[in-house]
C-alpha cells in the first residue's frame, strides 16, 4: 500500500532496498550456518607401552617376587629368577593407545595370560588404526640353576663319606647344560661345622666342562653364607686372574635346590687340584719312588688344621702343611719323605744366615714371583686366613715351590670382627697364625722392594678393583632377593661380621667403601720407605 501511493520513481527505490535487505538477510543466515558445522575428528597416533611389570600376587606359585621390566625402544626386558615356569605369565602393562594385541588376541592388563618361553610381540594400536610393535623378552638372570638330588633324598651329614646322586644343571629355563651322576659331601672347616647354609663337594663320574670352566670331576659347591655381598671370593679370584696367575680356579654362581628344596645362591668352582686347566703338575703314581720322577708334581697346603688330615707334616719350626696329591690312598713312604724334606730344605735356607743370598738363599727353594703376587691379592682383599691356608705346589725337574692358588675369602675385606677394622692395616700385622715364614722373609730388603715394585707393576689393576662390584652386585639382583629370603639374616649379625648393614645395598656400599679406602690406604704405604 505504502509502495503504490509513492511516485513511479519512488516506489522503484524502494523496491530496490527491499530486495537489497532481503538477500542481506539470506546470506547472512548461509555464514551462521557455516559456523556450527562440526569438522572431522584428528585421530591420535599415540601408541606407546608406558610400563610392564609381573606382579607375584597375580602369578602365584610361579612368581614369588613382582618382576619390574625396563622398556628400551621398542624392547621390553624381563630379568627372571631361573627355573622360574613362565609358560603362563600375567603382566600388567599400561599404555597410550586403543588397544594392545598380541598373538591376534587382545590384551588385558591384569588379565590376559601368555606363554613367554619365547620372545612375545605386543602391538600397540593407536585411535589413527597405526601400530607399535613390541617384543617382551624373558630372560633368566643369567644364573643357571643346579638340582642336586641324592640316592633315596638322603641328608649330605658328613664331609668324610660320599653319597650317590645326581646333578642337572639348566640355563635359560629349559636349556640342560649337564645331566649325570655324581657323588656328594660336605665341605669346609667352620663353614660345614658351623654355619647352617651348608657348602658341598661334588665327585661327578666323569669329566665334564660345567658352564663353560675346563672339564674336571671335582666340583666345590661354596655357600658364602658369611659373606652377605656374595662376591668377595669372584672379586679375589679376579684380581688373581689379572695379575696372570694361571692356577687361579674359574667358577661360575648357581641356584641351589637339593632334593627339590632351595638352598640358595652358591657359587661352583673348580677344586683347588692337580690336572690340566687347574694346578698343571706333573702326574705321579704309587710306583713312583726314584728321582727324577719322584721330584714332581706335588700340590701341598699350609694347613692350620694339617693334623685332622691323614697325609700331613710339620717342619722343624712347626709349619704345619697338608700333602693334597699325591692322593691319600696313592702316595707312598718315599713320596712322603721327599716332599717333607724339600720343604725342610726351603725353611733352613729361609732361617740361614745367608739367607737373602740370592744364589745360596731361600730362593734356592721358594719362587717369589708367585709368593708376592699371592700376598698383595690377599692384603688387597684383606684376608685373615692368608697365613694359615695356602696352597703351594711344586714341579718335577724343578728345586723351587711356587705358591698358589688363591682360596677362601669369605670373611675377608674387613668381615671378621675378631681383627677389628682393617681399612688401615696389614694383614701381615693382623692375620692368624702361624706367621713365622713370613715375619722371616719381610726381613729381606730385596722381598720388601719386590712387593713395592709388583705393586707399582699392578697398581692401574689394583686400584680399578672396586670398579668390579657393581656389575658383580647387578648379575646377582634377582638372586641375592630370593637367597635373602631363604636366609634371612641381612638385618642380624649371623657369623663374625664387623659390619650389619641391613640391605643387600648395604653390604655393597660396605664392601665398596672398604676396598676403595684400603686400596688408598696400601698404595702409600708399599711405596713407603719400609719397602724401599
Amino acid at each position: 500500500m505504502l509502495i503504490a501511493n509513492l511516485s513511479g520513481r519512488a516506489a522503484s527505490y524502494v523496491k530496490i532496498a527491499l530486495m537489497l535487505l532481503v538477500f542481506a538477510g539470506v546470506t547472512s543466515c548461509k555464514k551462521d550456518h557455516s559456523k556450527t558445522t562440526t569438522p572431522p575428528p584428528v585421530l591420535s597416533s599415540d601408541k606407546e607401552i608406558t610400563s610392564f611389570t609381573f606382579k607375584a600376587a597375580i602369578n602365584r606359585p610361579f612368581l614369588t617376587d613382582d618382576i619390574i621390566c625396563e622398556i628400551k625402544n621398542d624392547t621390553i626386558y624381563a630379568p627372571v629368577f631361573a627355573s622360574t615356569d613362565v609358560r603362563s605369565l600375567i603382566p600388567q602393562f599400561s599404555f597410550e593407545g586403543t588397544k594392545i594385541v598380541a598373538n591376534g588376541t587382545e590384551q588385558e592388563s591384569n588379565i590376559t595370560s601368555n606363554d613367554f618361553t619365547a620372545p612375545l610381540t605386543y602391538d600397540v594400536i593407536a585411535q589413527d588404526k597405526s601400530k607399535r610393535s613390541y617384543v617382551v623378552k624373558l630372560t633368566d638372570n643369567g644364573i643357571a640353576v643346579l638340582y642336586l638330588t641324592t640316592d633315596g633324598g638322603a641328608a649330605i651329614n658328613s664331609k668324610e663319606n660320599y653319597i650317590t646322586g645326581t646333578v642337572k644343571l639348566v640355563s635359560n629355563f629349559t636349556k640342560i647344560e649337564y645331566n649325570g651322576k655324581t657323588e656328594v659331601k660336605g665341605h669346609g672347616n667352620s663353614t660345614w661345622n658351623d654355619l647352617p647354609k651348608k657348602p658341598y663337594k661334588l665327585k661327578l663320574d666323569k669329566k665334564a666342562a660345567l658352564l663353560g670352566m675346563p672339564a674336571g670331576k671335582s666340583w666345590i659347591l661354596l655357600a658364602n653364607y658369611a659373606d652377605k655381598s656374595l662376591i668377595r671370593n669372584e672379586l679375589a679370584f679376579n684380581l688373581s686372574r689379572s695379575f696372570g696367575r694361571a692356577f687361579t680356579p674359574a667358577s661360575r654362581y648357581v641356584e641351589l635346590y637339593l632334593n627339590g628344596e632351595y638352598r640358595g645362591n652358591y657359587q661352583i668352582t673348580q677344586q683347588v687340584k692337580e690336572g690340566p686347566g687347574l694346578v698343571d703338575i706333573e702326574e705321579q703314581t704309587p710306583a713312583t719312588t726314584t728321582l727324577p720322577d719322584l721330584s714332581g708334581g706335588y700340590l701341598v697346603e699350609e694347613d692350620l688344621f694339617a693334623n685332622s688330615s691323614p697325609v700331613n707334616f710339620y717342619t722343624a719350626k712347626q709349619m704345619p702343611f697338608t700333602v693334597k696329591y699325591p692322593d691319600d690312598s696313592d702316595i707312598n713312604q718315599q713320596q712322603k719323605d721327599y716332599i717333607k724334606n724339600q720343604f725342610q730344605k726351603l725353611e733352613d735356607a729361609l732361617f740361614a744366615d745367608n739367607f737373602a743370598d740370592p744364589v745360596n738363599g731361600y730362593r734356592k727353594y721358594f719362587d717369589v714371583n708367585t709368593y708376592v703376587d699371592y700376598y698383595i691379592v690377599n692384603e688387597v682383599i684383606g684376608n685373615p686366613d692368608i697365613f694359615r691356608s695356602t696352597y703351594l705346589f711344586k714341579m718335577r725337574n724343578d728345586d723351587h715351590i711356587y705358591t698358589g692358588p688363591i682360596w677362601d675369602f669369605d670373611k675377608a675385606a674387613n668381615n671378621d670382627n675378631r681383627l677389628g677394622d682393617q681399612t688401615n692395616g696389614l694383614m701381615l700385622n693382623s692375620a692368624f697364625n702361624p706367621k713365622i715364614w713370613i715375619n722371616r722373609l719381610m726381613q729381606d730388603r730385596t722381598f720388601r722392594q719386590k712387593i713395592r715394585s709388583r705393586w707399582n707393576e699392578m697398581r692401574n689393576t689394583i686400584l680399578a678393583l672396586p670398579n668390579a662390584i657393581d656389575p658383580l652386585a647387578k648379575k646377582l639382583a634377582i638372586s641375592e632377593v630370593k637367597n635373602f629370603t631363604k636366609w634371612d639374616i641381612l638385618t642380624k649379625q649371623s657369623y663374625l661380621e664387623l659390619q650389619v648393614s641391613g640391605s643387600y645395598a648395604g653390604e655393597i656400599q660396605y664392601l665398596k667403601s672398604f676396598l676403595t679406602s684400603h686400596i688408598a690406604w696400601l698404595d702409600k704405604k708399599f711405596n713407603s720407605a719400609d719397602y724401599q
